[in-house]
């Protein structure tokens, strides 16, 4: 496993982060989603950074965010049928605060598009998908703020942590994110 995807999946909560999720995080109620009854599937862990623009501070907004520089994802389970080789890649573009205005204090939602490619056995394996997600609630496992996305035959879950901007004295337009994403096998019928 990567190095620094293990870090941020099981690393602890700094003081300072500990403060800023006070200041932060809403109480949402957790939205929960479906896990494959089965077992079938692949689990993906990504490791990432976003833009957001114009960013999340305690006045309302609604923006986009991307990914600049391709993330790390690691693979476990077949892809398209393959066994991965090695770490991938991954990008994605959306838009945050399309019901409504977002903030720092009280979450939001949004959409966007992913690209994933991930080497395997039978060659680099590229796919791209629309999800939806939400975000606002607590973190478990080492960021400031968690959320959750799904697509058509997967489904997961984020957590984030800002690299700049703080929301108080100035918008949050840098996050960190890890993400686990379960790809179900109906996942590569449709792509």
């Amino acid at each position: 496993m990567n190095q620094r995807i293990r870090w941020a999946r099981h690393g602890g909560v700094t003081v300072a982060l500990a403060v800023a999720a006070l200041v932060l995080l809403p109480t949402v109620r957790a939205i929960g989603l479906p896990l494959d009854d089965e077992g079938k599937g692949t689990e993906c862990f990504i490791d990432k950074d976003d833009t957001l623009s114009p960013g999340l501070s305690f006045t309302p907004s609604s923006g986009t965010f991307a990914t600049p520089a391709e993330g790390s994802v690691e693979c476990h389970g077949p892809v398209n049928g393959h066994k991965p080789t090695g770490d991938g890649t991954f990008s994605e573009v959306g838009r945050y605060g399309t019901k409504d205005p977002d903030t720092c204090q009280g979450g939001g939602e949004g959409d966007g598009r992913f690209v994933i490619t991930v080497p395997t056995d039978g060659g680099q394996q590229r796919f791209e998908a629309p999800f939806t997600f939400t975000y606002g609630e607590p973190s478990t496992r080492g960021g400031v703020v968690a959320g959750r996305f799904q697509g058509n035959g997967f489904h997961g879950t984020f957590d984030a942590t800002p690299k700049d901007g703080d929301c108080l004295t100035k918008p949050v337009t840098r996050i960190h994110t890890v993400d686990e994403i379960h790809l179900e096998d109906a996942f590569f019928a449709h792509s």
